[in-house]
């Protein structure tokens, strides 16, 4: 990856690509949890293109536990009306991430890039040139507020990877405790639908980006 330096004060051409799922539960077997909602905005210069807003329907029926339903408001009625079969959703999502310079989400690296993974598995493709263009904005704001800055000299996926599971008593790095630490305008009521998840998490990395080198 280029220097992160590069990356946040000079890239603006640069295309990013934020993606967010909801699932069934949080377990991160494919066989027991299959995301109901895929989401992707399409970013330059800080600034939405395009976006996507999908319902998933697979080869069984999605079995939204009672907790993950209450969390994410799942209607099973307009989740029946406007489900698309994965098979025609996937080219969408395959362009739109191959294509990216930049693939973003909150916890991406602790639980979307699983279901990334099963995305190309399901049709009998490898995802592992996409790791190098993953940027986990929780990870970067652990590394920031836990004073453990990323040097140009790491590797950027192996740094946010040591961040994964790194926490600090008191310090909070969630979405919805960020956009208001940084004062962020937003529905925060509607969070945990994926693309309001999405909207959130752009306007979080807008702020994120011009710490990552303090």
């Amino acid at each position: 990856m280029t220097k992160i330096r590069h990356l946040l004060r000079f890239d603006k051409e640069k295309e990013y690509v934020f993606i967010d799922c909801e699932t069934e539960n949080l377990c991160l077997n494919s066989f027991n949890n299959l995301p109901w909602q895929i989401a992707m905005i399409k970013a330059k210069g800080g600034q939405i293109l395009d976006s996507k807003d999908y319902y998933v329907g697979w080869d069984r029926d999605v079995n939204v536990s009672v907790e993950a339903a209450r969390i994410t408001r799942f209607n099973p009625v307009d989740y029946d009306k406007r489900k698309i079969k994965f098979e025609e959703i996937f080219p969408t999502i395959e362009d739109w991430l191959d294509n990216a310079d930049y693939i973003v989400g909150h916890s991406i690296l602790g639980f979307d890039i699983y279901l990334i993974k099963d995305f190309y598995n399901y049709v009998g493709k490898d995802y592992r040139h996409l790791m190098s263009k993953i940027i986990d904005t929780n990870c970067i704001a652990r590394g920031i507020k836990f004073e453990l800055p990323y040097r140009t000299s790491e590797n950027f996926l192996e740094y946010q990877y040591k961040l994964v599971h790194e926490r600090r008593k008191g310090i909070k790095t969630n979405l919805t405790a960020l956009g208001r630490e940084f004062q962020i305008e937003h529905d925060y009521d509607r969070l945990h639908d994926a693309l309001v998840d999405l909207e959130l998490n752009l306007k979080v990395w807008n702020q994120l980006k011009y710490q990552l080198e303090m």
